[in-house]
């Protein structure tokens, strides 16, 4: 009796080749073998004659099966197919059956060789030969009920194979679905291993899209360098910004790609990923498939950005503007996420997070100032030349605007004035520059330790012939479009029609070069979403006024006023000395006052008057209370207001904003309400004081709208109190009460179809809305329930119900979020609205900031009020006890005072002799700034000081060259003197510090002969004139008006044989004659060796000149006795000599 063949006959080796069809061919061959089967029976072969071929066709299956499974590693290798689904390459075949299998199979008996096709038909048949029962292997022979037996089992095992075969096909899906899944997972890897992360949301929900189709096998090792999605929407904006670091959002993370990543890890010190440096498809980067890329977190993008551009780079923020609800909800739910370039950043512009940048050094000034500068040849040419420049200074963060128009000569000492006095920390030139300027510009901003502190940034815009023209349209009608706007948005529009033409009149009347600056400063500042503080034209200031000092940019360095001339930081610098204001606001206006010190006497007079109240009231209440107001003003309003301006202000710096302004204005309102008396008698002190109350209503109304404990944790939801939330926040708010009823009414549902008395909602991971069920009820679970999540003892699913609503609450929370945004920016453009007054109080808070500084520093022992001549006195400068305002400071033993005395007609200038290190350098430079401050409106440290207003302050000092602009520095020397003969009058103060040292002894004494006479007898200014050169005391008895001082020394001779000198450092009358450099020379250790050989040479020296002016005096003294009276002064200056 024949054995039934039965499904553990043969095992099965792959699992593809359960899943294989059978083919039509197959199927055809199967049932002509049948039929020869049933021939077979009919002439009584027994079934042993098929024993040979079923042997064959498990030798032919385990081919197949091998084949199949070489197939499917391949396609997972990206091996290369020839398009038939068969590798080209040469397989190696093993036809031997194991021995297990060669057991299961009886020796053949006999029989004819079956034909290929047959041998295929068996093949094919016998696939599913464990599962599908076959009935060519029942034979004819058999007895009716066994075949019955035989039919009936094989249907039982046929219905139950099927089943098996269904919940295979619902698992895992077709044939080829474990090859596409290991392929699928394969890309993802590398796409991690090269770090690129899926587009997504903040939560790092992916960009949803259809499942790819099976992507052919591809040769192993090659690359596709296709680029993603997200990558081209950076390309494309990337290409238009070349010049920009673009950080991108890409779900939960800010990446860098390609050099702009490079760049990051450098200044950042992060990680960069290799890959593609350039965005041009570079054939040399052919081989790479991905960009290098760098990321940061998302709550770090400010604190890196703020980095980035204080490096001196323009950075982009691009950011995706879609959610993913949303998007889900929408009909692009396929495609990647809509990115844009949302924010520019460079130093100039940066006013968002966190306020101004933070400065790399000491001295970096806090201005933030960005400078366009235009030039156009006006004449001459070399040392004659002059240019034309024009100037336009915006400091966004603040508001404030400087303009100038003037004419400049070949030294660019105009230029150079205003950049230092305004410190910018970007330039943005129009059109080509002159050699002079472009040099002067790139040495004053091309080094981190320049004079304004760090490196500056340089941007260029062409300029057309036609430029003029051009920027008045342009500006004609940004003013014309802002006054339209402003007439439709008001009620009262006959006002405010007036006022916009108003504001366009004062704009029209800036000097041509002033008005190219403005329209080009215009056209950049809307690329960084800026333009907008062009409007406040109340707060344009001309650089060149009557009523304020010029201090040029040669006096700001010799007298160290904002910056110290050794590491060019702030401390040493007068500034220094002076910055006691406890605001930032307040250190900004008071850095303006001491670099524009007043001219107007009767504003010198009340800030003097403002001070000395001050200083008389310590300790009093009003004292006391203007100082408990400053001290807890912590924030910077001055540019909180003005991001609230721009619309970038938050709502936790809004509220604190709003609250410090309300603190400030009922500060002094009660006394105002109640018309007491005020605090303060001074009028520069009561004015500021009456300034602040003014804004006590606008600032309250404000906050009535604000809910302070959801502005504090920056929760936009309910920023805003219920009675001020318009109807589009009320209605998302009332759609998503109604979404999350539905889902606690569903708990119910969901508890009974798990069959549990209770269920409830979860949260895990970050996921709502979760229901838990025991692993022990799973089966009560229904089938359309969607699995979350588990954990050995629970499930977590997700009903159709909630996922639904989940959806529709997600999409009202989104929109309510928009709604959100959109009510708080209409709050900032109400507030924005009111940015006048605003700013009048917090600049009225500054200047009391100011005074009160000013009162710190008069308090300080030694100091006095300065005292104002009339104007129409001769010029003046008396001092009494003297001190330089920052060496007391810095020296530990302090510093010796000095008095003198600088007038018309005598003394008009002093003569300063004296030695090395002795302290001329230092008297001058005291004087010098006792007059500055006492301009600035301060007490200075002397013990008393009387003057007349000085027009300007000139100093040369030092001695430097100037490489840049290839000049020795001796034609720096006579090129700064040369321009102070031309600009001084007979109110200036002059220094001159060791003119002619930079020449020859005689070329030098003759240019400083000449310049003393100058000053002396045609500018009659007030002079003080440092010298070496002994023969200029002789020169200067010559002069009206001219007074030699020396400073004063001791002279000794040590223990060691060695000569000694003691400096008194004090002023005397008359000249030091010998300047003893020896004795510098042994302080800074010399060798012994070269200082011996210098004595001897100056021994010789001083030998040689002691007998000439000895053989002088001996020929004048010949003159004299034979009758020559007129030789008697060189007689007596000759023996003085001696």
């Amino acid at each position: 009796m024949s054995r039934l063949p039965r499904s553990t006959d043969k095992k099965q080796q792959s699992l593809t080749s359960f899943f294989t069809p059978r083919t039509a061919n197959g199927l055809a061959a199967s049932f002509k073998q049948q039929s020869e089967a049933r021939a077979a029976a009919a002439t009584g072969t027994s079934n042993d004659t098929q024993l040979p071929n079923r042997k064959r066709r498990l030798e032919e299956e385990e081919e197949e099966e091998e084949e199949e499974e070489e197939e499917a590693k391949e396609e997972e290798g990206g091996d290369h197919n020839d398009g038939t689904g068969r590798p080209t390459k040469d397989r190696k075949r093993d036809g031997n059956a194991t021995a297990g299998e060669q057991s299961s199979t009886l020796p053949a008996a006999g029989g004819s060789k079956p034909s290929p096709a047959s041998r295929a038909a068996q093949s094919a048949a016998l696939r599913t030969s464990r599962f599908v029962y076959d009935e060519q292997s029942i034979t004819t022979s058999s007895t009716a009920g066994t075949l019955r037996e035989g039919n009936e089992e094989a249907e039982d095992v046929r219905r139950k194979n099927e089943e098996l075969h269904k919940r295979f096909v619902r698992k895992l899906g077709h044939s080829d679905a474990m090859s596409r899944a290991s392929r699928m997972a394969q890309e993802e890897e590398e796409v991690q291993a090269a770090g690129e992360d899926d587009d997504g949301d903040a939560n790092g929900d992916a960009d949803e899209a259809e499942l790819p189709a099976p992507a052919k096998a591809k040769k192993k090792g090659s690359k596709s360098g296709k680029l993603t999605p997200m990558e081209i929407q950076f390309l494309e904006i990337k290409r238009k910004h070349l010049d920009t670091i673009l950080i991108v959002e890409v779900g939960y993370k800010f990446r860098f790609f390609g050099e702009d990543a490079r760049i990051a890890a450098k200044e950042l010190s992060i990680v960069c990923i290799p890959g593609k440096m350039r965005y041009d498809e570079h054939p040399s980067e052919a081989h790479l498939d991905r960009f290098a890329s760098a990321s940061i977190p998302v709550h770090r993008l400010h604190v890196h950005a703020k980095r980035l551009v204080a490096a001196g780079h323009k950075v982009g923020v691009v950011r995706q503007i879609e959610t993913a609800a949303l998007k889900k909800a929408g009909d692009n739910r396929n495609t990647p996420f809509v990115r844009k370039l949302t924010n520019l950043y460079t130093k100039g512009t940066y006013v968002d997070e966190g306020g101004e940048l933070d400065q790399q050094a000491e001295g970096a000034p806090a201005g933030g100032y960005l400078l366009c500068l235009t030039e156009t040849q006006s004449k001459g040419s070399g040392t004659d030349e002059k240019v034309d420049v024009g100037i336009l200074a915006v400091q966004p963060a603040t508001g404030d605007i400087i303009y100038d128009a003037f004419q400049d000569g070949f030294m660019r000492s105009e230029v150079e004035t205003r950049l230092l006095h305004i410190s910018p920390c970007e330039f943005l030139i129009v059109g080509e520059l002159t050699k002079a300027t472009d040099k002067l510009i790139q040495h004053l901003s091309s080094s981190s330790t320049n004079v304004f502190g760090d490196r500056s940034r340089v941007e260029r815009v062409p300029r057309s012939p036609t430029m003029a023209t051009e920027a008045h349209t342009h500006v004609t009608q940004f003013y014309a479009a802002k006054a339209k706007a402003e007439a439709e948005a008001q009620a009262a529009a006959a006002s405010r029609n007036e006022t916009g033409s108003a504001l366009l009149d004062k704009v029209l009347r800036l000097p041509e070069s002033v008005t190219v600056c403005l329209s080009a400063m215009i056209s950049h500042l809307e690329e960084y979403g800026l333009e907008h503080i062009f409007d406040l034209t109340k707060y344009f200031q001309s650089f060149s006024t009557t009523c304020h000092m010029l201090v040029n940019g040669t006096t700001l360095e010799s007298l160290e006023v904002y910056r110290n001339a050794t590491d060019h930081t702030e401390r040493g610098s007068l500034f220094w000395a002076l910055d006691k204001t406890v605001t930032r606001f307040g250190q900004r206006l008071l850095r303006k006052w001491v670099g524009r010190p007043l001219l107007d006497e009767e504003q010198l007079e009340d800030r003097l008057s403002a001070v000395q109240e001050l200083v008389d009231k310590q300790s009093t209440a009003p004292v006391d209370a203007l100082e408990k107001l400053l001290a807890s003003t912590k924030a910077d309003l001055e540019r909180s207001l003005i991001r609230i301006y721009y619309g970038k202000c938050t709502r936790p710096e809004l509220l604190s904003v709003l609250q410090t302004l309300q603190r400030i204005a009922t500060h002094y309102a009660a006394g105002a309400e109640q018309q007491q008396q005020p605090p303060f008698t001074s009028a520069l002190l009561a004015s500021a004081v009456g300034a602040l109350p003014r804004i006590r209503s606008t600032v309250a109304a404000y906050l009535e709208r604000i809910n302070p404990e959801a502005a504090r944790r920056d929760d936009k939801y309910a920023f805003f109190r219920e009675e001020y939330q318009n109807e589009d926040l009320q209605d998302h708010q009332m759609a998503i009460a109604h979404v999350e009823h539905e889902l606690n009414e569903h708990l119910v549902d969901a508890a009974r179809a798990v069959k549990s008395p209770r269920v409830e909602y979860s949260t895990v991971a970050g996921i709502e809305f979760l229901i838990e069920v025991p692993n022990s009820k799973t089966a009560d679970v229904p089938a359309s329930w969607t699995k979350i999540s588990g954990t050995r003892k629970l499930s977590r699913f997700h009903t159709p119900q909630v996922a639904r609503l989940v959806g529709e609450r997600d999409q009202h929370r989104e929109a309510l979020a928009a709604a959100c945004d959109k009510a708080f920016r209409d709050l900032l453009a109400d507030v924005a609205a009111d940015y006048q007054p605003l700013r009048d109080a917090v600049s009225a808070l500054a200047t009391l900031d100011c005074l009160a500084a000013l009162a710190r520093v008069a308090a300080q022992p030694g100091y006095s009020r300065p005292r104002f001549l009339p104007a129409s006195s001769p010029p003046t400068v008396a001092i009494s006890h003297g001190r330089h305002p920052v060496a007391e400071r810095t020296l530990p033993a302090g510093y010796i005072p000095f008095s003198t005395t600088l007038a018309h007609p005598s003394p008009l200038a002093h003569l300063i002799t004296g030695p090395n290190m002795g302290g001329k350098s230092s008297y001058v430079r005291a004087l010098a700034l006792i007059v500055l401050l006492a301009h600035v409106g301060s007490f200075v440290p002397a013990d008393a000081v009387s003057l007349t207003p000085c027009d300007a302050i000139y100093t040369r000092a030092g001695a430097r060259d100037n490489l840049f602009a290839g000049e020795s520095t001796f034609m720096v020397e006579v090129s700064e003197t040369a321009a102070i003969l031309r600009a001084a009058t007979p109110r200036s103060l002059v220094v001159l510090d060791e003119l002619g040292r930079g020449t020859s002894t005689h070329d030098g004494a003759a240019i400083a002969q000449a310049v003393l006479h100058h000053v002396a007898t045609r500018t009659r200014c007030l002079t003080l004139f440092i010298t070496h050169y002994q023969n200029l005391a002789g020169v200067a008895r010559g002069l009206d008006g001219v007074t030699n001082l020396h400073m004063k020394f001791t002279a000794g001779t040590g223990a060691d044989g060695q000569e000694e000198i003691t400096f008194l450092y004090e002023v005397a009358e008359g000249v030091a004659h010998r300047s003893y450099g020896l004795n510098v020379a042994r302080l800074a250790r010399v060798p012994e060796k070269v200082l011996d050989v210098a004595a001897t040479k100056s021994a010789e020296m001083e030998a040689d000149l002691r007998l000439r002016r000895l053989l002088g005096a001996s020929r004048i003294l010949r003159r004299v006795l034979g009758g020559d009276a007129d030789q008697l002064d060189h007689l007596v200056s000759g023996i003085e000599e001696l």
